[in-house]
């Protein structure tokens, strides 16, 4: 077996994870948490995995019990998987195969610890984020049937709230990540040309990511068209022109850290629309970088963000910011089209060691022009400060 290690976290960094986890266990009067984690929305679906044990990426499928003190204990998907893990990172050492039968298997492991009658927090149901909704019918009416005096409530909550804060050590590898952003975004204004096709350019943008050390998958929007208004899924297959613009959203991850970053291109003379665009999103985007501190409500953020296209008079197609970690789209976050954020998170503050990704957007009324522009940002004490070095602005090649 190759000796292929992780991106690994430091055993101080697991420690003040647990510690973190256990405390709100207690608060709740948990006596174990099990946790499901599959490859959904690209591998965001693992992140509480990933959180408690650096196990995940690259469509892996765990799940864990986690006592409330001890060592956890993991199932991952594949016999091969069960073999590498063990090598591949420090922080856990009972790792064990998950499948055929899942539900059973956990059962058996909460049975094996003492908690038969236990209060069990469950980590995949109930939360506000992907990952907090991941646990399948099948494996939770398998445990619920095999631990009949067992009480069960949702927890992914609390691994929420856990996770929203980051440490010096995750805001590094984020750094890391939004360095990748760098990356993407050089490499498409080094390749997008007239003559090239655009899904070359999709290509070169994803290239140079996984050669400076991103990893698989990654999530990239992109359209390249004469009068784009929203990055899309897929790349065309379309010769690019002069007059031609490209809006994407490029968002790598590092170790399973997620950034992003969006600024609008045009090859030649752009329309006058676009610039007018792009001068409101960049005043929204500088709303944004002052508003972002320790103590800020959601709602005033969202407001921040939104005032200057208000005031402009043109409209937006979705959020406007998100928080970012290991999952693509997390808590705090601006979760609709509306002019403030959502009722639920409308109160919620932000707090110092938050991560952001600005991604303020404007486009006309009329639903034909828009531009997005943005990239990632830690709360700190003293305000924003950007991850990422690219500038913020239209770029004419």
């Amino acid at each position: 077996m190759a000796e292929t290690k992780i991106h690994e976290f430091s055993i101080a960094e697991r420690d003040r994870r647990w510690s973190k986890i256990r405390a709100k266990m207690a608060q709740g009067g948990l006596d174990c948490l099990i946790i499901r984690g599959i490859s959904s929305k690209w591998d965001s679906g693992i992140a509480n995995i990933r959180y408690v044990s650096q196990i995940g990426g690259n469509g892996e499928e765990a799940m864990a019990v986690f006592p409330k003190s001890g060592d956890p204990i993991i199932l991952v998907w594949s016999p091969t998987q069960l073999e590498w893990w063990p090598t591949a990172q420090s922080w856990v050492k009972d790792i064990r195969l998950g499948v055929p039968d899942w539900g059973e298997k956990i059962a058996a492991i909460v049975k094996d610890i003492g908690f038969a009658r236990g209060r069990i927090g469950v980590v995949g149901i109930g939360g506000r984020t992907g990952a907090g909704k991941v646990m399948s019918y099948e494996i939770y009416k398998t445990i619920l049937d095999s631990l009949p005096d067992a009480t069960f409530v949702p927890a992914s909550r609390l691994m929420e709230e856990v996770r929203i804060v980051k440490s010096p050590e995750e805001i590094a590898f984020l750094e890391k990540s939004a360095a990748l952003c760098d990356t993407g975004i050089n490499a498409m204004l080094a390749t997008a040309k007239p003559g090239k096709m655009a899904h070359e350019v999709y290509g070169e943008i994803l290239g140079s990511i996984f050669k400076a050390g991103g990893e698989s998958p990654m999530f990239l929007m992109y359209e390249a068209d004469r009068e784009p208004r929203h990055a899309l899924r897929f790349p065309s297959n379309r010769t690019l022109e002069s007059g031609y613009m490209i809006l994407q959203e490029i968002s790598p991850k590092y170790a399973g850290y997620w950034s992003q970053a969006m600024v609008p291109v045009s090859l030649g003379k752009p329309k006058q629309i676009y610039l007018d665009l792009t001068e409101v999103t960049v005043a929204a985007y500088n709303n944004a970088l002052k508003m972002c501190r320790p103590g800020v409500s959601a709602r005033q953020l969202a407001e921040a963000i939104n005032g200057p296209i208000v005031q402009a008079g043109h409209m937006w197609l979705r959020s406007q910011w998100q928080g970012l970690g290991l999952e693509q789209i997390e808590g705090p976050s601006d979760t609709h089209t509306g002019a403030a954020a959502s009722d639920e998170e409308a109160g919620e503050l932000l707090e110092e060691g938050m991560v952001l990704g600005l991604q303020p957007m404007a486009g006309t009324k009329d639903g034909r022009y828009g531009v997005q522009i943005g990239d990632t940002v830690v709360v700190t004490k003293n305000g924003a400060r950007r991850l990422g070095k690219s500038e913020m602005k239209f770029y004419v090649l």
